[in-house]
């Protein structure tokens, strides 16, 4: 092995100790809550965000075509 064989293989080690100490570090204590509301089961609002009825449901459509006749 080469000098610079050597400094890299060093190189690599303390690269990948730095790595792993530093996913340790940051790894976050105690339990982190995964829903804020509560449990929605059937995901149905995956987001804080308000759900949208941009697009009719497909019975309110046949219902008001209905009406329409």
């Amino acid at each position: 092995m080469s000098a610079i064989e050597v400094l890299l293989a060093i190189a690599g080690v303390s690269v990948t100790a730095l790595v792993v100490a530093g996913m340790i570090l940051l790894t976050p204590r105690g339990q982190v809550p995964v829903h804020a509301d509560g449990d929605d089961p059937q995901g149905s609002q995956p987001s804080a965000a308000p759900a949208s009825r941009s697009v009719p449901m497909a019975r309110e459509a046949v219902r008001r075509r209905s009406q329409l006749s």
